[in-house]
């Protein structure tokens, strides 16, 4: 480290972030002395990222890259705090991506390679992804095989998408191949082959849990439903079920009279939770268009930690009458940007369709491996495929932010989901739990 610019950037930032200089000083140079340079890059990309001036912030970050510019951790921190490198934040401005892919562009040209080659071009393949520019994406993400973090081949299997490339690869771990047109010509033939698609203004919520899953979530849920007098009928898909798993279903039943409770089961050799939770979390699509001709009704997916505020068969009124319903979190990756944690799909050949596409769509993958949000990466995938298959016969819409918003407002929404809010502690939708188990004596 250059002892005189690295003193001089410390000066820099002390006085855009109005911090005490010797203070900040002192700290920083003991870390450095302690030899702990990555908590070193962290903190000062961190205080820099905070500048509010933005050609100090950009001024300052080139004066700490050349206090050391053959470090390519130094140039991940600054990108990562800066350009947030490696996953989404909703509706960013245009200028941020740039900055992360000049700022990653200088470690490829400046820095001596490290082990964290393959991370830069693995970033970069997720920023040219963000940047509009998928070509790019794709040679990056190629660049970055053998990328510790597995994350990377969801980059690379966006950047293919984008290009139309629905084919096998050998390098990215997604198949594309299902989405081709033989592959979609096969599903199209048989929903063409189903009698008839009338609407019958029926709903089923369809829901996959494991056991565990199903102690924990799916009693509430149930409940939840019942206080609200939903005439939903409800599916659960349960992997490895036991005894105490199937008498809750009787006590439930017991409790919830009228409304139809249904379930499916299926036996899995346990294989370890990146396996394992992958699988359980993408079930429920593999029996989708299934469960649709079966309750000849329209089918609403959802997680199993989601509590409702209004009936489910209400709140799905908000999209009209789209044939698919789901959220668009613009600016997000392809893996996070339709949410699977409440999507409707209307009982139509247009919803059916997707539905079959995406059951093939992830057992095709799941035969190479298991990724997490697979089952969010074929959401997307299939309904825009099946949008250009379709045209102007298939319509899917996005939620208004009263039902699941990307961020917590001042107003809850109409869907509490522990997977954005949090399962545990002091959140609206624990609290909703706990509540509703109360009241029914679990």
């Amino acid at each position: 480290m250059d002892q005189h610019k690295f003193r001089h950037v410390i000066g820099g930032i002390a006085a855009a972030c109005a911090i005490d200089h010797g203070a900040l000083n002192r700290e920083l140079c003991a870390i450095e002395a302690a030899g702990d340079r990555q908590r070193l890059y962290d903190i000062m990309a961190l205080l820099i990222s905070r500048i509010g001036d933005g050609a100090e912030k950009s001024r300052l970050a080139d004066a700490l890259v050349d206090c050391r510019p053959d470090d390519e951790a130094l140039y991940l921190a600054l990108a990562h705090r800066l350009a947030y490198a490696g996953m989404g934040v909703l509706e960013r401005d245009p200028a941020i991506p740039r900055q992360g892919i000049a700022i990653l562009g200088r470690a490829l040209e400046r820095a001596a390679p490290s082990p964290l080659r393959p991370q830069i071009h693995a970033n970069l393949s997720f920023l040219f992804n963000e940047a509009g520019r998928p070509h790019l994406a794709e040679a990056h993400g190629r660049a970055a095989a053998g990328c510790s973090n597995a994350i990377f081949h969801l980059w690379l299997g966006e950047a293919l998408f984008r290009q139309g490339k629905y084919a096998s690869d050998g390098l990215c771990a997604i198949d594309l191949s299902p989405l081709s047109f033989r592959r979609a010509a096969q599903s199209l033939a048989k929903a063409d082959a189903v009698p008839s698609f009338e609407q019958t203004g029926r709903h089923v919520v369809l829901v996959s849990v494991d056991a565990t899953y199903f102690k924990r979530y799916a009693v509430s849920q149930i409940l939840n439903l019942h206080a609200l007098g939903s005439a939903v009928a409800v599916h659960y898909h349960i992997i490895n079920g036991d005894a105490e798993v199937a008498r809750l279903i009787e006590r439930l039943r017991g409790i919830v009279s009228a409304m139809p409770v249904t379930v499916s089961h299926e036996s899995w050799a346990v294989r370890g939770e990146a396996i394992d939770k992958p699988y359980y979390a993408s079930s429920r699509f593999l029996i989708a268009a299934d469960a649709m001709l079966r309750h000849k009704a329209d089918v609403i997916v959802c997680d199993a930690d989601v509590l409702f505020r209004e009936k489910p068969e209400d709140i799905v009124r908000l999209a009209g009458g789209a044939d698919i319903a789901h959220t668009d979190y613009r600016g997000e990756p392809l893996c996070s940007r339709y949410n699977a944690s409440f999507v409707h799909f209307r009982h139509s050949r247009s919803g059916y369709l997707t539905l079959l596409m995406m059951a093939d769509f992830l057992k095709t993958n799941f035969e190479r491996c298991y990724i997490w949000m697979i089952d969010q990466v074929a959401l997307f995938a299939c309904v825009e495929r099946a949008a250009q298959l379709l045209g102007s016969e298939i319509t899917h819409a996005a939620w208004p932010d009263s039902v699941l918003p990307p961020r917590a407002g001042d107003a809850l929404p109409l869907v509490l989901t522990g997977a954005l809010a949090g399962k545990h502690g002091n959140s609206p939708y624990s609290a909703k739990r706990d509540e509703i188990l109360r009241a029914y004596g679990f």
